[in-house]
Protein backbone atom coordinates (compact mmCIF):
# COMPACT_ATOMS: atom_id res chain seq x y z
CA UNK A 1 0.00 0.00 0.00
CA UNK A 2 2.58 2.57 0.87
CA UNK A 3 4.91 1.71 -2.00
CA UNK A 4 1.78 2.30 -4.50
CA UNK A 5 1.11 5.62 -2.22
CA UNK A 6 4.92 6.41 -3.24
CA UNK A 7 5.10 5.57 -6.79
CA UNK A 8 2.01 8.05 -7.56
CA UNK A 9 3.77 10.74 -5.97
CA UNK A 10 6.84 10.42 -8.23
CA UNK A 11 4.58 10.81 -11.00
CA UNK A 12 2.73 13.72 -9.49
CA UNK A 13 -0.68 12.08 -9.35
CA UNK A 14 -2.90 13.17 -6.52
CA UNK A 15 -4.46 10.07 -5.96
CA UNK A 16 -5.46 7.22 -3.34
CA UNK A 17 -7.35 6.82 -0.32
CA UNK A 18 -6.52 9.87 2.14
CA UNK A 19 -7.49 8.91 5.53
CA UNK A 20 -9.02 11.63 7.56
CA UNK A 21 -9.91 12.07 11.76
CA UNK A 22 -12.38 14.11 12.68
CA UNK A 23 -13.57 16.10 15.87
CA UNK A 24 -17.46 15.66 16.08
CA UNK A 25 -18.23 19.69 15.16
CA UNK A 26 -15.85 19.89 12.01
CA UNK A 27 -16.89 15.89 10.68
CA UNK A 28 -20.53 16.85 11.15
CA UNK A 29 -21.17 20.13 9.68
CA UNK A 30 -17.40 21.50 8.20
CA UNK A 31 -15.81 18.68 6.58
CA UNK A 32 -18.50 17.11 4.17
CA UNK A 33 -18.21 20.05 2.17
CA UNK A 34 -14.91 20.81 2.02
CA UNK A 35 -14.31 17.28 0.88
CA UNK A 36 -16.93 17.83 -1.54
CA UNK A 37 -15.05 21.39 -2.76
CA UNK A 38 -11.60 19.53 -3.02
CA UNK A 39 -13.43 16.23 -4.77
CA UNK A 40 -13.76 18.70 -7.46
CA UNK A 41 -10.52 19.93 -8.00
CA UNK A 42 -8.86 15.96 -7.31
CA UNK A 43 -11.83 13.40 -8.19
CA UNK A 44 -9.57 10.39 -8.04
CA UNK A 45 -8.97 11.08 -4.29
CA UNK A 46 -10.72 8.22 -1.81
CA UNK A 47 -11.49 9.13 1.88
CA UNK A 48 -11.74 7.16 4.58
CA UNK A 49 -13.27 9.26 7.76
CA UNK A 50 -13.13 8.41 10.90
CA UNK A 51 -15.34 10.68 13.11
CA UNK A 52 -14.86 11.23 17.29
CA UNK A 53 -14.00 13.72 19.89
CA UNK A 54 -10.58 15.43 19.95
CA UNK A 55 -9.00 13.20 22.48
CA UNK A 56 -9.94 10.15 19.97
CA UNK A 57 -8.55 11.80 17.20
CA UNK A 58 -5.85 12.66 18.88
CA UNK A 59 -5.23 9.42 19.52
CA UNK A 60 -5.45 8.28 16.51
CA UNK A 61 -2.56 10.22 15.20
CA UNK A 62 -0.49 9.34 17.30
CA UNK A 63 -1.09 5.86 16.35
CA UNK A 64 -0.53 6.43 12.87
CA UNK A 65 -4.41 5.14 11.72
CA UNK A 66 -5.04 8.49 10.09
CA UNK A 67 -3.14 10.49 7.64
CA UNK A 68 -3.91 13.94 9.49
CA UNK A 69 -6.68 14.94 11.90
CA UNK A 70 -8.40 17.96 11.62
CA UNK A 71 -10.44 18.82 15.30
CA UNK A 72 -11.48 21.76 17.44
CA UNK A 73 -9.50 22.95 20.42
CA UNK A 74 -6.22 23.03 22.08
CA UNK A 75 -3.66 19.74 21.45
CA UNK A 76 -0.51 20.07 22.62
CA UNK A 77 2.02 17.31 22.00
CA UNK A 78 5.82 17.21 20.89
CA UNK A 79 4.81 14.36 18.59
CA UNK A 80 2.32 16.05 16.59
CA UNK A 81 2.28 18.92 14.02
CA UNK A 82 -0.13 21.13 14.38
CA UNK A 83 -1.45 23.83 12.09
CA UNK A 84 -4.29 26.51 13.18
CA UNK A 85 -6.54 27.04 9.91
CA UNK A 86 -9.84 28.71 11.06
CA UNK A 87 -11.55 30.34 14.40
CA UNK A 88 -14.48 29.11 15.60
CA UNK A 89 -17.05 30.82 17.71
CA UNK A 90 -18.74 29.06 20.54
CA UNK A 91 -22.31 30.44 22.06
CA UNK A 92 -25.11 29.48 24.10
CA UNK A 93 -28.33 28.50 22.92
CA UNK A 94 -31.39 28.24 23.88
CA UNK A 95 -35.08 26.91 22.72
CA UNK A 96 -37.40 30.06 20.93
CA UNK A 97 -39.76 29.61 23.67
CA UNK A 98 -37.26 30.15 26.60
CA UNK A 99 -37.94 32.94 28.54
CA UNK A 100 -34.04 34.35 27.65
CA UNK A 101 -34.76 33.72 24.37
CA UNK A 102 -35.45 37.33 23.44
CA UNK A 103 -32.89 38.73 25.71
CA UNK A 104 -30.13 41.29 24.21
CA UNK A 105 -28.06 40.19 26.98
CA UNK A 106 -27.92 37.99 29.89
CA UNK A 107 -26.18 37.89 33.21
CA UNK A 108 -24.56 35.20 34.85
CA UNK A 109 -27.38 35.41 37.60
CA UNK A 110 -29.45 34.09 34.91
CA UNK A 111 -28.15 30.67 33.96
CA UNK A 112 -27.62 30.07 38.02
CA UNK A 113 -30.80 27.93 37.61
CA UNK A 114 -30.53 26.67 34.43
CA UNK A 115 -30.11 22.86 33.43
CA UNK A 116 -26.92 22.80 31.30
CA UNK A 117 -26.49 20.29 28.24
CA UNK A 118 -23.15 18.87 27.76
CA UNK A 119 -20.87 16.80 25.70
CA UNK A 120 -18.80 13.43 27.11
CA UNK A 121 -15.69 13.95 28.68
CA UNK A 122 -12.82 14.21 25.84
CA UNK A 123 -14.69 16.51 23.63
CA UNK A 124 -13.29 19.88 22.77
CA UNK A 125 -17.21 21.25 23.37
CA UNK A 126 -17.16 20.26 26.79
CA UNK A 127 -13.70 21.89 27.26
CA UNK A 128 -14.79 24.87 25.81
CA UNK A 129 -17.78 25.43 28.12
CA UNK A 130 -16.26 24.55 31.29
CA UNK A 131 -13.68 27.01 30.36
CA UNK A 132 -16.67 29.74 30.29
CA UNK A 133 -18.08 28.51 33.18
CA UNK A 134 -14.81 28.73 35.12
CA UNK A 135 -14.76 32.43 34.03
CA UNK A 136 -17.88 33.85 34.73
CA UNK A 137 -17.62 31.52 38.17
CA UNK A 138 -20.32 29.36 37.83
CA UNK A 139 -21.19 25.98 38.84
CA UNK A 140 -24.45 24.49 37.42
CA UNK A 141 -26.72 22.80 39.65
CA UNK A 142 -28.16 20.39 37.14
CA UNK A 143 -26.34 18.27 34.17
CA UNK A 144 -27.19 16.68 31.54
CA UNK A 145 -24.45 14.38 29.07
CA UNK A 146 -25.38 13.62 25.58
CA UNK A 147 -22.87 12.18 23.62
CA UNK A 148 -23.17 14.17 20.08
CA UNK A 149 -24.40 17.95 18.47
CA UNK A 150 -26.76 16.48 17.10
CA UNK A 151 -28.59 14.99 20.34
CA UNK A 152 -27.80 18.10 22.25
CA UNK A 153 -29.52 20.59 20.14
CA UNK A 154 -32.65 18.47 19.85
CA UNK A 155 -32.51 18.42 23.65
CA UNK A 156 -32.20 22.30 23.82
CA UNK A 157 -34.92 22.51 21.11
CA UNK A 158 -37.22 20.20 23.21
CA UNK A 159 -36.65 22.97 25.75
CA UNK A 160 -34.56 20.88 28.33
CA UNK A 161 -31.72 23.28 28.89
CA UNK A 162 -29.35 25.71 28.02
CA UNK A 163 -26.21 24.34 25.52
CA UNK A 164 -22.87 25.83 24.25
CA UNK A 165 -22.06 25.13 20.81
CA UNK A 166 -20.02 26.14 17.41
CA UNK A 167 -21.92 28.50 15.29
CA UNK A 168 -20.65 26.59 12.49
CA UNK A 169 -23.15 23.73 13.81
CA UNK A 170 -26.17 26.05 14.39
CA UNK A 171 -26.19 27.52 10.52
CA UNK A 172 -29.47 25.78 9.97
CA UNK A 173 -31.51 26.28 13.16
CA UNK A 174 -30.14 29.91 13.60
CA UNK A 175 -32.04 29.91 9.81
CA UNK A 176 -35.12 28.53 10.69
CA UNK A 177 -35.78 29.83 14.13
CA UNK A 178 -35.80 27.24 15.96
CA UNK A 179 -32.57 27.97 18.02
CA UNK A 180 -31.86 30.98 19.87
CA UNK A 181 -28.32 32.65 20.51
CA UNK A 182 -28.05 34.10 23.71
CA UNK A 183 -24.87 36.13 25.16
CA UNK A 184 -23.58 37.68 28.07
CA UNK A 185 -22.01 40.85 27.21
CA UNK A 186 -18.82 41.38 26.84
CA UNK A 187 -18.09 37.64 26.86
CA UNK A 188 -16.80 35.88 23.53
CA UNK A 189 -15.64 32.71 23.50
CA UNK A 190 -13.45 31.39 20.24
CA UNK A 191 -11.13 28.42 19.76
CA UNK A 192 -9.17 26.70 16.99
CA UNK A 193 -9.99 24.65 13.96
CA UNK A 194 -6.50 22.82 14.07
CA UNK A 195 -4.57 20.38 11.34
CA UNK A 196 -2.66 17.37 13.20
CA UNK A 197 -0.42 14.97 11.81
CA UNK A 198 2.56 12.73 13.36
CA UNK A 199 5.55 14.64 13.07
CA UNK A 200 8.21 12.27 10.02
CA UNK A 201 5.41 10.55 8.90
CA UNK A 202 5.97 9.70 5.24
CA UNK A 203 2.80 12.62 3.57
CA UNK A 204 1.36 11.47 0.28
CA UNK A 205 0.04 14.13 -2.51
CA UNK A 206 -3.39 13.30 -1.52
CA UNK A 207 -2.23 14.43 2.10
CA UNK A 208 -0.12 17.03 0.82
CA UNK A 209 -2.83 18.76 -1.23
CA UNK A 210 -5.83 18.62 1.41
CA UNK A 211 -4.27 20.30 4.17
CA UNK A 212 -2.61 22.64 2.04
CA UNK A 213 -6.14 23.53 0.38
CA UNK A 214 -7.40 23.55 4.11
CA UNK A 215 -4.67 26.24 5.37
CA UNK A 216 -4.79 28.31 2.30
CA UNK A 217 -8.74 28.88 3.50
CA UNK A 218 -10.76 26.02 1.90
CA UNK A 219 -12.95 26.06 4.48
CA UNK A 220 -13.72 29.79 4.52
CA UNK A 221 -14.55 29.51 0.96
CA UNK A 222 -17.29 26.73 1.15
CA UNK A 223 -18.76 27.78 4.61
CA UNK A 224 -20.43 31.07 5.53
CA UNK A 225 -19.90 31.72 9.21
CA UNK A 226 -24.04 32.30 10.25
Amino acid sequence: MLAKRAVADLVEMVTGELRIGASFTIGEYVLPRVLAAFSKKYPQVKYSVTIGNTELIHERALEGSIDLGVVEGHIEDKQLIIEEFSQDEMVFIVSKQHPLAKSKYITREDLENETFIMREEGSGTRIALEEVLQEISLKPVNLITLGSTQAIKEAVEAGMGVAMLSKWALRKELKLGTLKIIRIKDLKKTRSFTVVRRKERFESKACYEFRKYIMNGGASEVLTLV
